[in-house]
């Protein structure tokens, strides 16, 4: 099992980041934070591969 990291300011950047993992991987699952750091918004994704 493998873990794939994914962070953005933009909700939007993340799906589609998130989305391309999917379409080529084999996912288990989808952990999604979000946090605030300095005034911004980051959001984050770890995605849980079965390879």
């Amino acid at each position: 099992m493998q873990i794939e990291t994914v962070q953005t300011e933009e909700l939007a950047q993340l799906d589609k980041l998130v989305n391309e993992i999917i379409e080529r991987r084999n996912v288990v699952d989808i952990k999604l934070t979000t946090t605030v750091f300095q005034e911004k918004i980051l959001y984050t994704a770890l995605v849980l591969l079965d390879d």
